[in-house]
């Protein structure tokens, strides 16, 4: 008989006469005594850090808002002062008594 054909009865056979039937595995001293905490630890250290990843995302997502909420208010607030400019000047020309034409002509003349 091959050595490799073993049946599986002989195998056990085999296997139960070389290890008896001692548990040849060993742990550590204290090992299930102390597992139920290490897991709790573990278990606390990853709820920490997806709360603190949440909090990084509200805090990134309120900055963007913020600096959203900046930039609008400076365009805005330019537009507001062209508008005002432009309305100024058309105040003026309108109190000055100046028509279209007489714009045109003094701009042509003066080139």
């Amino acid at each position: 008989m091959n050595k490799n054909n073993y049946n599986t009865e002989e195998l056990e056979a085999r296997l139960l006469s070389r290890f008896d039937r001692e548990n040849h595995f060993t742990v550590p001293e204290g090992y299930f005594e102390k597992l139920g905490g290490r897991v709790r630890d573990r278990i606390a250290r990853k709820k920490r850090r997806k709360m603190l990843w949440r909090w990084a995302a509200a805090a990134l997502l309120a900055g963007c808002v913020a600096g959203g909420g900046i930039l609008f208010e400076s365009k805005m607030n330019n537009q507001i002062a062209e508008t005002e400019d432009t309305q100024y000047i058309e105040d003026a020309l309108d109190y000055s008594m100046i028509d279209n034409m007489s714009i045109a002509s003094y701009l042509t003349e003066a080139e």
